[in-house]
């Protein structure tokens, strides 16, 4: 939202964010907060955009509801992954008017200038008759680094926290320095198509220093899928960092395929200290039937090499993938066990709209709900020929107690402090 706040703004148009995770974390606590900080400030807002996770877009039309209560001529846009997945479903509500899918930049700087709505590539809208109109998509951008920075000053930097364990120092902000992923896991959505494209390192430095300068950031957090794709851009951004003597220090995302020693050495030298890996599972069958191109001897070299290199391992699994059964579950239990990272984050596995698994799950008649709150990767949400609902809930609990609940886990991390 930052960033097609900063290119409209460029555009000579008047934006504001709301971020309703500081300022509104409630629908209750929303109407308060718009009634007076927009509707007394504003007589008219000509659109209003918002952006919504699977799990939380039935607060989202809640919220589009209010806002057309206060500005009933406004358009209301909504955007983001869910929306990009099932724009027909998000346009059955009344309120929305049109579905932005993919990138919004471009899309929506057209919508503000007024550009007839058949002629605006990447958007669905209901047409004067209520009609569904679904226009072509619209071709990506290519180049991102010409894209303004990101409008910062129109966030509540000073109030972010990020999740714990996750960051050293304060205060800290997150960034994204590139779109799309070379992965084709059948649970994950590509908002934004396969293609991945990415922000120079030179661009990533200046964004790093002008949230230094600006907002005294002292850690970045990279919310790239995979960060380490390109691995002359991230060498090179490391340069930067310790040419200049940058005092940040920064996690990422990456894939274990997509890193080796020297590369991580030079990363913890530049600030890195925490990378979280996506494995998934070891299971060479269960990794197949997700389509995740890894493999345990990529895990193993990967830990090792990130412990080698001082930087703080973080494992990511998911519990009910399908293939998954008890026996299964618990050899990824005693594979962490020995693998000891610093953390692990386990979810539920959740077919999410988009997906080439919610396709799969709704073909063979497996979803058990459809009902978008129950999306949090923490409940299950489909059904398996080898696991009940129950026994993934089971499964799910036992991986993280059977990690965090060690004698030795426990008294490595009170020896650490």
């Amino acid at each position: 939202m930052a960033s097609i706040a900063s290119f409209v703004r460029a555009h000579d148009y008047t934006v504001a964010i709301i971020d309703c995770n500081i300022y509104a974390p409630s629908v209750e606590l929303f109407e308060p907060y718009f009634r007076h900080c927009i509707a007394s400030q504003y007589s008219s807002v000509k659109f209003i955009g918002i952006t919504a996770l699977t799990c939380n877009v039935k607060k989202a039309f809640k919220i589009a509801a209010l806002c057309k209560q206060y500005f009933p001529k406004s358009i209301i846009v909504m955007g983001g992954c869910h929306a990009t997945a099932l724009p027909h479903d998000v346009l059955i509500d009344k309120n929305v008017d049109v579905v932005c899918v993919g990138e919004g930049e471009h899309t929506f700087l057209e919508l503000l200038h007024a550009a007839p709505l058949t002629q605006i590539q990447g958007i669905v809208y209901k047409n004067m008759e209520g009609k569904v109109i679904t226009n072509p998509s619209r071709p990506r951008i290519k180049n991102i680094d010409k894209l303004p920075m990101p409008a910062y000053d129109l966030l509540p930097i000073s109030q972010y926290r990020p999740a714990k364990g996750s960051y050293k120092r304060l205060p800290a902000m997150s960034m994204v320095t590139s779109r799309g992923c070379p992965g084709r896991c059948t649970f994950c959505f590509k908002t934004l198509g396969n293609q991945l494209v990415f922000k120079s390192a030179e661009k990533i430095y200046e964004e790093i220093l002008f949230l230094t300068n600006n907002y005294g950031i002292k850690q970045i957090l990279f919310y790239d899928d995979t960060f380490t794709v390109y691995k002359n851009n991230v060498e090179r951004l490391c340069d930067l960092l310790l040419k200049n003597h940058i005092d940040i220090t920064w996690t990422c995302f990456a894939r274990v395929d997509c890193v080796d020693a020297r590369m991580l050495m030079k990363m913890h030298a530049a600030g890195c200290h925490q990378i979280m890996y996506g494995i998934e599972n070891i299971d060479e069958t269960v990794l197949n039937n997700i389509n995740k191109k890894i493999n345990i001897g990529h895990v193993y070299d990967a830990v090792r090499w990130t412990k080698d290199a001082k930087i703080e391992c973080r494992l990511a699994f998911m519990v009910g993938n399908p293939g998954d059964t008890k026996q299964i579950i618990e050899k990824n239990l005693e594979f962490l066990k020995k693998a000891n990272p610093d953390f692990v984050i386990i979810n539920i596995t959740t077919p999410l709209p988009g997906t080439v698994m919610f396709d799969w799950a709704k073909d063979h008649d497996l979803i058990l709900t459809y009902d978008w709150d129950d999306y949090t990767l923490a409940k299950p949400v489909m059904r398996l020929e080898n696991l009940t609902a129950e026994e993934i809930v089971s499964l799910y609990k036992l991986m993280y107690r059977g990690f965090y609940f060690r004698p030795f886990f426990i008294l490595q991390k009170l020896f650490s402090i």
